[in-house]
């Protein structure tokens, strides 16, 4: 990951000198926040961002970066972001839709077909429809990062169908969403912050939980599972966040350099997840947990389970409901 982010930065920076002497940026300092380790894809974005900020403006920006929820918990570092005592953050969609419901479309089980897929799409025109609505509740939107498709792990039996769930203590991020979708397929949803995850699991506050493979291997969770199942049933995608007001009092040099940078960072940031999780993946079959994958005959079970779910989570609202035709009408249109 380290190798392609020097390679990626080296390239954009020879790139920039034009544009850095171009401009004229003002000095400053902007705080970046996410929840992952140092070394994870986000924090590569997240670096990248930071080099690319610098190098562009002449070192006249700088940019602090805050790993691992050192400035709080998730909700609380998409909070700060809303309220403008923190300029740009990285939070999982999930986090977010709390402040904007709209994100929860995002989240469908079993929506997105592939990576290719869902990128195709946020990048685009649709993705844009869903970023107007962020910025209604104060979040200049920039773009999606990945962290990849989640999975399962369980203590006692591993999930191979919908009916293996039944009765499971499963962790899940604080969202209803999350909750109503894990009870729908027969488990009993507890929400759980991510950094008391690892405790939760060890001692046996909960039976499961679900990740992308980069979060179970880094957090080594792996360590308090029996069973990973590869379900690849939600995409957990994370968006780059800037406080709306600070962003728009920006000069248009400015801002047009943060959405520059951003975009740089985002590829980075892609790039290493999709380089890492093979890595994070092998990492994990090291260890004790026994890894299975759903069967076709499975996986149409749990497609049959959730897809009435799409329609009792867009639960009458029209911008919901035009989000999700979106959507299903680009997939179509590949």
């Amino acid at each position: 990951m380290k190798k392609f982010a020097s390679l990626f930065l080296a390239v954009s920076m020879a790139a920039s000198a034009s544009l850095a002497a171009a401009a004229e940026y003002p000095s400053m300092n902007v705080r970046l926040s996410h929840n992952q380790p140092v070394g994870s894809p986000e924090d590569v974005g997240a670096q990248t961002f930071k080099k690319l900020m610098e190098e562009k403006s002449g070192g006249r920006i700088t940019v602090d970066v805050f790993p691992q929820m050192q400035l709080g918990s998730m909700r609380e570092q998409a909070e700060m972001v809303q309220m403008g005592t923190l300029e740009m953050s990285v939070q999982p969609t999930s986090v977010l839709t709390p402040f904007v419901e709209e994100l929860s479309v995002i989240d469908f089980p079993f929506l997105w077909t592939d990576k290719d897929e869902l990128y195709r799409i946020m990048d685009g025109e649709v993705g844009g429809k869903f970023y107007a609505f962020c910025e209604k509740k104060g979040f200049k939107t920039l773009g999606l990062w990945a962290s990849g498709f989640k999975q399962m792990t369980t203590r006692g039996r591993p999930v191979n169908a919908p009916e293996d769930l039944k009765g499971m203590k499963i962790r899940v991020m604080p969202s209803p969403q999350l909750v109503e979708q894990y009870k729908s397929w027969g488990a009993n949803p507890i929400p759980i912050e991510y950094a008391e995850l690892y405790n939760a699991l060890q001692q046996n506050i909960v039976d499961g939980q679900e990740n992308p493979l980069q979060t179970i291997a880094m957090a080594k969770l792996y360590e308090v599972q029996d069973y990973l199942t590869i379900s690849d049933h939600g995409f957990l995608g994370y968006l780059f966040i800037v406080n709306s007001r600070w962003f728009e009092k920006q000069s248009e040099d400015v801002r047009n350099l943060i959405v520059e940078c951003e975009r740089g960072a985002r590829e980075a940031e892609r790039a290493a997840q999709s380089e890492g999780e093979a890595k994070f993946l092998e990492q994990i079959k090291q260890s004790k947990i026994a890894v299975g994958e759903l069967t076709d005959e499975n996986r149409a079970k749990f497609i049959e389970v959730s897809k009435p779910l799409h329609d009792k989570f867009v639960d009458g609202s029209a911008t919901k409901t035009e989000l999700l035709k979106a959507v299903y009408a680009a997939k179509e249109a590949r």
